[in-house]
């Protein structure tokens, strides 16, 4: 099968599950998360941008061999890599949020939380696509820096430091999401 033949049953696939999503969306299911079948998911958000009404739908599934009740997640190394790089992304994204908390209220992280956050950025590193590599050497600085900053005990980089890694993450966001 060559790529515009997959390109071609994807997007066939895909139109069916919009058909389905519409069919129940036309029953009055009004959810922001729906279920369509297993491994199957949908997300409709309605809200206004710039005084018009703006729809966002995303439609997420698995091949039918991964949708399957008896599936066992990660035998495939593609999916596993794809669960880890969110497990660990989800892992920064608390970390960071208690380390910000933390510093917010006039204390230092302790330690263990300092470290779990560092190594959190290190191992999603491994897993940065290489167009992102610039902001993630930049992100990488200034953790290092966090560091130093908790090393020294000095409050005032240590915050300065979180908000230089949250303006990292928001224009690589904007860059690369």
């Amino acid at each position: 099968m060559n790529d515009k033949d997959s390109t071609d049953a994807l997007r066939q696939e895909l139109a069916a599950h919009l058909e389905t999503l519409a069919q129940r969306l036309r029953q009055g299911e009004a959810a922001e998360d729906i279920a369509l079948a297993p491994g199957i998911e949908a997300s409709l958000h309605i809200k206004e941008k710039k005084g018009r009404p703006a729809a966002k739908v995303s439609v997420k599934w698995l091949p039918p061999a991964y949708a399957a009740t008896d599936f066992v997640p990660c035998k495939d190394e593609g999916l596993r890599q794809l669960a880890s790089f969110k497990e660990i992304k989800k892992k920064l994204g608390i970390t960071f949020r208690e380390l910000e908390k933390t510093s917010a209220q006039g204390h230092f992280p302790e330690e263990n939380k300092l470290q779990e956050f560092v190594a959190a950025a290190r191992e999603f590193n491994h897993f940065a696509e290489p167009e992102w590599q610039a902001e993630m050497q930049i992100f990488l600085e200034h953790t290092a820096n966090l560091e130093l900053a908790w090393k020294n005990k000095q409050l005032d980089m240590l915050q300065h430091e979180l908000r230089d890694l949250h303006s990292q993450m928001v224009t690589c966001h904007r860059e690369h999401k």
